[in-house]
């Protein structure tokens, strides 16, 4: 019988590979830090195997974060989202995202940066998008009458 993962173990297993890769951890070596093979670490971000609770606490540990990190910007479709308190993910980003090299290869350079830096830098790029969108819904100069 096969399982169908629950979209929180998902959630998990995706921010696990995430926060491993940002990190520079191999698979083995995360596995030999916190006492499993990198093997079982291959299966919790697959999402093959649930992370349970001990081990996620390890985990986060090992790579320098709260346990919660893991469940940032997790939403639940229907009724249960506003119970488990998490942030509504952007609709238009899609998980994939987070797949790609590009997007490790900017957070591993966004969070190389001082913190008073990447505010800065969040700013910037967040005034960029809302320019984007005003520049989107502004009328043609033809439509314009004097």
């Amino acid at each position: 019988m096969n399982r169908v993962a629950d979209p929180i173990d998902s959630h998990v297993a995706q921010r696990l590979r995430l926060r491993r890769e940002l990190a520079g951890f191999t698979q083995d070596k995360l596995g030999q830090a916190v006492g499993v093979s990198f093997q079982m670490i291959q299966k919790y971000e697959n999402g093959n195997s649930r992370v349970g609770a001990s081990r996620l606490l390890k985990i986060a540990k090992v790579l320098g974060v709260p346990v919660a990190w893991f469940f940032e910007g997790f939403a639940s479709v229907g009724e249960a989202a506003p119970s488990y308190g998490m942030a509504q993910p952007l609709a238009e980003l899609d998980d994939s995202v987070f797949q790609k090299r590009e997007t490790l290869d900017l957070l591993k350079a966004y969070y190389g940066l001082p913190e008073s830096l990447r505010k800065h830098v969040l700013n910037m790029v967040q005034g960029m998008k809302a320019e984007e969108v005003r520049e989107a819904v502004k009328p043609p100069a033809s439509q314009i009458s004097s």
